[in-house]
């Protein structure tokens, strides 16, 4: 299968106590590879888009987990380096119910990832998409680096950038956010963000979704040929060459796990960019994968083609 997206970003695995337990009373974990560039290489690979993934890996058995599940999903997985001595980033979740929030704790300082100071340039070689988001350039000031060489080489090359803001309030402040994904915006083709977060990194008090986009593009993302915004239940807007698209979200309801949604809407997204389709078309396949990835458990999206197919056209129901 020949290569069109090439990610780098942090692979992890997620911890979380099974159904609605408690981190503070539990005894087990369900465990999950997740991380979002890798999230949204499963789910491109998964769609039939071949991908490449580049990250660092510990050479132990939680770095063999990782690279044994994006393996399966059929990510290309050449350019992983891996690492003799260090860590596997890991995350926990608690899943909340009724007025109890779900909750995010990280334990990722000093792993591999965020000591990773190079890659081999030709990852970009022949691809159509260099992908990244705002979570890799605030994982370590040495993955900050990486993430903005891996941007300047695949511009270097005549290779878009898609770039998901994706903040993270426990991994920077808005303003630390800003300065770093502002250091990319301007190599960015693609640019994804949320309603929220263009609100609490960029300061966008807009009134409805398409007056946010169109002020983000048009401050941060001036050479973006598609600037997508984000707005959770409310659906989404796309803005491409001036034309204002939106699209409902499609229901997920009952959700499962909603961990990992914002990355399987990336990877329709840029399945329909990468293939030619209208932006239309391609808001449509994102808000289908979006919704799928909230009926399964963990982060990943693996779905293929028929089944994304069945929720874009309405006709998704019970086969026997």
């Amino acid at each position: 299968m020949k290569v069109r997206v090439t990610a780098l970003g942090e692979a992890m695995l997620r911890l979380s106590p099974p159904g609605l337990g408690r981190l503070r009373t539990g005894g087990s974990f369900d465990v999950h590879v997740a991380g979002a560039e890798a999230n949204v290489a499963v789910a491109l690979a998964s769609l039939g888009v071949g991908t490449r993934y580049v990250t660092s890996l510990p050479d132990n058995p939680l770095g063999e987990r990782v690279c044994r599940d994006l393996r399966a999903a059929g990510v290309d997985l050449e350019y992983v380096e891996t690492v003799d001595r260090g860590r596997l980033g890991i995350f926990f979740v608690e899943f909340g119910a009724g007025a109890r929030p779900s909750e995010v704790w990280y334990d990722r300082a000093d792993s591999t990832f965020s000591q990773m100071d190079g890659y081999r340039p030709d990852c970009l070689d022949g691809v159509r998409l260099a992908l990244t988001s705002g979570i890799t350039l605030a994982v370590s000031p040495t993955a900050r680096h990486l993430a903005e060489r891996f941007v300047a080489d695949a511009a270097a090359r005549g290779v878009g950038v898609c770039l998901d803001v994706n903040y993270r309030e426990r991994l920077s402040s808005p303003e630390e956010a800003r300065e770093s994904i502002e250091s990319v915006l301007p190599q960015a083709e693609i640019v994804v963000c949320s309603r929220l977060d263009a609100r609490r990194v960029f300061g966008i008090e807009a009134d409805d979704t398409s007056e946010v986009a169109a002020e983000f593009g048009g401050r941060f993302a001036p050479k973006a040929k598609l600037v997508v915004v984000t707005d959770g239940e409310n659906g989404c807007v796309g803005i491409c060459d001036d034309q204002v698209l939106t699209q409902e979200a499609i229901p997920a309801e009952p959700v499962v796990d909603r961990i990992g949604a914002g990355d399987a809407f990336l990877a329709g997204l840029v399945t329909g960019f990468v293939e030619g389709r209208p932006v239309a078309d391609s808001l449509r396949l994102a808000a289908a994968m979006g919704a799928l990835k909230c009926s399964v458990a963990g982060d990943q999206a693996l779905f293929d083609r028929d089944e994304v197919g069945a929720v874009v056209e309405g006709k998704a129901g019970f086969t026997r």
